[in-house]
């Protein structure tokens, strides 16, 4: 696992309202996916995309 990956999810253990996007997209060049991961900390938002 990368370890910008396991940081983004020890953060989101901390987060509140954690939230898992798919990012799927549809357009002339076909379907594109862009997951990514975020949450809620300090009144602010955190989100992480690989």
């Amino acid at each position: 696992m990368k370890p910008a990956a396991l940081a983004a999810l020890l953060l989101l253990a901390a987060c509140s309202d954690p939230r898992l996007n798919a990012g799927i997209s549809i357009g002339t060049g076909g379907v594109a996916i862009t997951p990514s991961v975020s949450g809620g900390l300090g009144g602010g938002r955190i989100s992480y995309s690989p």
